[in-house]
């Protein structure tokens, strides 16, 4: 996402009750609209990793109050608490469950915190929530960390849409404090929101496609005759079952009259080809 053309976005409402309205209505919005891809979600995950389905965490939100927020459950919970414990997630760890990875790379898994939208607990755009040991740690190494705390967290954020998971948090926590005194811009918010969006689309398409691409490979690979016997001019006699000695298992031989010798063509795992 971090193509996308930079916009002007603030994080500080010029009126609470209005600009809690206005994420109250959208939020309640996106939730209809999403429905269906959350049941489906929900169902693909019960059937691939069992009912615990949810991720349920404490954040810190506005003037650091705590907070559960609410996610698709995408990582093994006991490596993720031994690997997370004083950081964040390291890069490559190899700890998602079977749709973890789709869900992560596509940010789908986010998509239940609208719920914590629609309560108040969070904005649509906002800094992203962070755990308080992670808090911790910044404010020691970053000056200015906690500016974030003055305006409620986000859904999704400009550091979301113009960084890359390895930029620095010294250079998120900036933009984070630049946008915390900005004022809320609707406008760019809505921008934003509809940029992550296509992206979102975009990126699980193509998730989609490489997917089907890779099952239709591996089925065609499975339908290919593993060892075969044809005639000299390239004509399929039999499929061969197996080699045992000098003895050739083809149980369509007596089906297909040919002459003393054949061909026996074996197809390798590689997709390669070998003929004796």
């Amino acid at each position: 996402m971090n193509a996308l053309p930079r916009i002007g976005i603030g994080f500080k409402p010029k009126n609470l009750a209005l600009y809690r309205t206005y994420n109250f209505i959208l939020s309640a919005m996106l939730l209809i609209l999403v429905f269906p891809l959350l049941i489906m979600i929900s169902t693909a995950l019960i059937i691939t990793q069992g009912p615990a389905i949810f991720y349920r965490a404490e954040r810190l939100g506005k003037d650091q109050n705590f907070f559960k927020i609410i996610k698709f459950r995408t990582l093994c919970s006991k490596r993720a608490q031994e690997l997370t414990k004083d950081r964040t997630l390291p890069v490559g760890s190899n700890i998602e469950t079977p749709l973890g990875g789709l869900l992560r790379d596509t940010r789908l898994d986010e998509l239940p915190q609208l719920v914590n939208v629609l309560f108040g607990q969070m904005n649509l755009c906002g800094p992203r929530p962070v755990r308080a040991e992670i808090a911790n740690i910044e404010r020691d190494r970053i000056p200015g960390y906690d500016m974030r705390f003055e305006v409620k967290p986000g859904l999704v954020g400009p550091t979301q849409a113009y960084f890359g998971h390895g930029t620095s948090k010294r250079l998120r926590a900036r933009m984070n404090n630049r946008n915390a005194r900005r004022t809320v811009s609707i406008r760019a918010e809505l921008i934003l929101l509809g940029q992550i969006a296509s992206s979102m689309i975009a990126r699980a398409s193509r998730k989609a496609v490489n997917s089907a691409l890779k099952s239709s490979k591996r089925n065609l690979h499975l339908s290919r005759r593993v060892m075969w016997l044809e005639h000299d001019e390239g004509r399929s006699i039999s499929p061969v079952e197996k080699i045992d000695g000098h003895e050739v298992v083809a149980p369509g031989l007596h089906m297909s009259p040919f002459d003393d010798t054949a061909t026996l063509c074996v197809r390798l795992k590689s997709g390669g080809l070998r003929k004796a």
